[in-house]
């Protein structure tokens, strides 16, 4: 039997707006740093990252997870490089306004074309290169095998000291001894992302470089540009929020609960699932202008 919680999960593509800083990274150093955040902001979420890319000044992000899982992450991730930043560069509120969104990825085109535009993206932005050179992205790692074998230039955490893990990962979480890094410092993304899971939903090369060449831009950038918008579909939000009625209210299901109880769960729908006001209406049962003036 399927754990219920997994009837939660779904894509989603998790980004950065690219117009609102001057820079993010401003040197190799950065986005080193970059890429090691994503691996301990993974540490302790149950999410898989499916795509990334780390550009100048903006990140995006393809990951399999649920909802409040991909807005822990980001949150985290935007938290740790305000902290780089700030003890770096002197600038403690750089990033503290920075916005951010999560959209859900419906179909499995919505999710090979928004790979392809996070694997685009360097190309897009002007780099003279093909996506598989961009250092800082999955790009170089989809159907390319060589990278199995690339493991010769890291070295593994384990037997160094707890003081020395700090130092590489600028952090003092407590992380697996499997995972390599190199001279530079950074940690292998092979130890946080697995380009297999990419090449399954593409299923072959020639597919995943139709896509690469499709101009997506347009479409995702409307979609991104309207923000937190929740594509879980009622069927599956109807059990998140009964599974919340749950939890909340000794067992009891949305049909037993007074309006105000049904409101609380309104809320957590609303900031914990980014869904519409309109889809709460119809899930916990209550007219649309109630939820709004509420939520």
């Amino acid at each position: 039997m399927v754990d219920q919680a997994d009837s939660y999960k779904a894509y989603y593509h998790v980004c950065t707006k690219g117009d609102e800083l001057p820079w993010m990274f401003k040197n190799d150093n950065d986005f080193i740093g970059g890429v090691n955040r994503i691996a301990i902001c993974l540490h302790s979420q149950d999410l898989v990252v499916i795509a990334f890319i780390l550009m100048d000044t903006h990140v995006h992000f393809i990951l399999y997870g649920t909802m409040p899982d991909c807005k822990s992450f980001i949150n985290k991730y935007k938290m740790l490089t305000g902290r780089w930043i700030s003890e770096k560069y002197g600038m403690p509120s750089y990033i503290k306004d920075l916005t951010f969104s999560i959209i859900g990825l419906k179909s499995e085109e919505d999710i090979m074309e928004a790979i392809a535009y996070v694997d685009r993206n360097s190309i897009m932005a002007g780099y003279s290169l093909l996506p598989s050179a961009y250092p800082w992205g999955s790009a170089r790692y989809m159907f390319n095998d060589s990278y199995k074998y690339a493991g010769n230039e890291f070295s593994s955490l384990k037997g160094c000291s707890d003081r020395e893990k700090r130092v590489i990962l600028s952090s003092r979480i407590k992380v697996p001894d499997y995972w390599e890094f190199n001279s530079e410092q950074m940690i292998n993304p092979l130890c946080f992302f697995n380009p297999k899971n990419g090449e399954q939903i593409f299923r072959t090369p020639i597919r995943y470089l139709y896509f690469l060449s499709k101009k997506v831009e347009g479409k995702i950038d409307i979609g991104l540009s309207q923000g937190r918008k929740s594509f879980i579909p009622d069927k599956e939000l109807r059990l998140v929020a009964e599974d919340i009625c749950a939890t909340l209210f000794q067992g009891k299901s949305l049909s037993l609960i007074d309006v105000k109880s049904r409101l609380v769960i309104a809320r957590k729908l609303r900031y914990e699932y980014a869904a519409t006001h309109k889809q709460i209406s119809r899930i916990v049962n209550l007219s649309y202008d109630l939820i709004k003036g509420f939520v």
